[in-house]
C-alpha cells in the first residue's frame, strides 16, 4: 500500500516543470527541457482542437503535454539522466521507455490559465519503481534544489520497496 502524499508529489513535479527551460516560441516534440540533469522533461505535443466544424490533431496550442521521466538513480549526487534509444518516423520520433529503470509521469499545461495538471502515477505491472520509491527521489531533488529543509525520511535506495518480481522486497 502506497503512503506517498499525492499533493506533495504534484507540487514537486510542478516545480520541476515551472523551472524547466520551456520556451513557448520554440517547443519541439521530444526535446528535453529539464533544468536539472537528474530528470528528463520532454515536450510531448499540443492538445487536439475540436470545434463544431473541424477536428485538428495537435491544434490546441493552449494545451501542452509533457512527459517527465524519473530514473531509479535520479536522487544520486552527480547523476545525469541517460539518453533514451529512439526511432524516427515520418511524423516525428519516438523514444523507448525503460520501465525497469524509470517512471514516466504525464502532465498538461493550460497556457491561458497558467496551470499544470499532473497525471496519475502509472499503473504498470512492469514498473520497477513504486510511488513511494519515486516520492523518495522527488523529495531528495526538492531538498537539493528548492528547499533548505531536509526531508523527514532521507532518500536511501536500500530502504525503498519495488514492485517488480522477482526482486526482493528491499532493493540491494
Amino acid at each position: 500500500m502506497s503512503t506517498y502524499d499525492y499533493k506533495k508529489f504534484d507540487e514537486i513535479i510542478e516545480k520541476l516543470l515551472r523551472d524547466s527551460l520551456r520556451d513557448p516560441d520554440y517547443l519541439e516534440i521530444g526535446e528535453d527541457i529539464s533544468d536539472i540533469p537528474e530528470i528528463k522533461i520532454i515536450f510531448d505535443g499540443y492538445g487536439d482542437l475540436e470545434t463544431e466544424d473541424e477536428y485538428i490533431e495537435g491544434g490546441d496550442k493552449n494545451n501542452e503535454s509533457y512527459a517527465i521521466f524519473i530514473h531509479k538513480d535520479s536522487a544520486q549526487e552527480d547523476f545525469e539522466f541517460p539518453e533514451h534509444d529512439s526511432a524516427a518516423f515520418t511524423f516525428g520520433s519516438m523514444i523507448y521507455h525503460r520501465p525497469k529503470e524509470e517512471v514516466c509521469i504525464y502532465a498538461w499545461y493550460d497556457v491561458e490559465d497558467d496551470q499544470y495538471s499532473i497525471g496519475d502515477y502509472p499503473d504498470d505491472k512492469d514498473l520497477f519503481m513504486t510511488p513511494d520509491y519515486t516520492m523518495g527521489i522527488l523529495e531528495a531533488l526538492d531538498a537539493r534544489y528548492y528547499s533548505s529543509i531536509v526531508p523527514e525520511t532521507p532518500y536511501d535506495p536500500k530502504n525503498l520497496t519495488t514492485t517488480a518480481w522477482p526482486f526482493a522486497d528491499k532493493k540491494d
